[in-house]
């Protein structure tokens, strides 16, 4: 008998992966494509059509359905991205979309929910039913899993951790809020604030790695330069670490999981300065009870979470 396949498709503000899963989370072809978001959701939906065409060309194998993590609030029962700030999306049929130009299963879910379910079954979380996901990138999202449950709210807002408000006159967020972590502490927010100090005329020694273009500036060179002792790439990294820390530390108290994992593109590459920034700020503000036994830890899956999560959601939905 033939294994069957899922496609997954992990949809990002800057990226999207879309690739042929086996059941067992092993990831056999793989494409990553930019976004391009600029370019409107038809764009954006013939790209996805193209690299699903591409991971999935020669295969015999039957394929059993396919799988869809979108950021921000999804309209799970119905399929329909309700509001995706980083993608300008709203009230987006996705389901309906892929189903009709495949005609096989589709089940979509938030993108970190889809995270924290591939931690759960297969990563950092697999031995926890009570696990938070946090995912810092583009912007900052998150998954919960209570007593074994993902938590998906009443309209299905739940888990989104990016946009707790950290500071009440703070920088304008996607959403529309101020002051949202994710305003505070995403890569584009690390960058800004890097861009905002050179601007004032603070020293760096990033301006000779991006050869004084400041649109060149990315967190993992931010990272590359915090790690041989830049200060302005430490300062700008510590503070974003307090903002994450400050709501890991919220998260711990309030939900009391056994395990907080972070992943995302800015973990990928700042995680080895972000973590320990993250672990003290919670030790120093967390509950006693709270932080007993908890577990902050590095993604296991890494990148690949969201686009694996992606492809439990046809497995779970059989």
């Amino acid at each position: 008998m033939e294994q069957e396949l899922v496609i997954g498709i992990d949809i990002g503000g800057t990226k999207i992966d879309v690739g042929l899963i086996e059941p067992s989370g092993k990831i056999l072809e793989r494409m990553r494509i930019w976004t391009n978001v600029h370019e409107g959701l038809n764009a954006v939906v013939q790209n996805i059509y193209d690299a699903i065409e591409k991971v999935t060309a020669g295969i015999k194998t039957s394929i059993r359905g396919i799988g869809i993590g979108a950021p921000g609030q999804v309209d799970v029962k119905n399929g329909i991205v309700l509001f995706a700030p980083n993608l300008k999306w709203k009230d987006v049929e996705m389901k309906r979309i892929i189903h009709e130009r495949y005609r096989l299963p589709v089940e979509i879910e938030n993108d970190a929910n889809c995270g924290a379910l591939a931690e759960a079954k297969l990563g950092a979380g697999s031995k926890s039913n009570n696990l938070i996901w946090i995912t810092v990138g583009t912007g900052i999202g998150g998954g919960i899993i209570i007593d074994g449950n993902l938590i998906q709210g009443a309209n299905f807002a739940g888990g989104e951790i990016g946009h707790m408000t950290m500071k009440k006159n703070g920088p304008v967020c996607g959403c529309g809020n101020k002051g949202c972590l994710e305003a505070l502490a995403a890569g584009p927010a690390i960058i800004h604030q890097i861009r905002k100090k050179i601007n004032s005329g603070t020293q760096t020694t990033i301006l000779k790695v991006v050869d004084n273009d400041l649109n060149r500036i990315t967190v993992e060179i931010a990272a590359n330069a915090a790690d041989v002792g830049d200060s302005l790439s430490l300062k700008v990294l510590n503070k974003a670490g307090e903002y994450l820390g400050i709501g890991v530390t919220n998260l711990a108290n309030i939900l009391n999981p056994e395990v907080i994992i972070l992943g995302g593109g800015v973990m990928e590459v700042a995680g080895h300065h972000l973590l320990k920034i993250i672990k003290d700020t919670v030790q120093n503000r967390a509950l006693s009870v709270a932080k007993n036994n908890l577990k902050i830890e590095l993604s296991k899956l890494g990148n690949d979470a969201g686009l694996i999560g992606a492809s439990l959601l046809v497995q779970r939905s059989a």
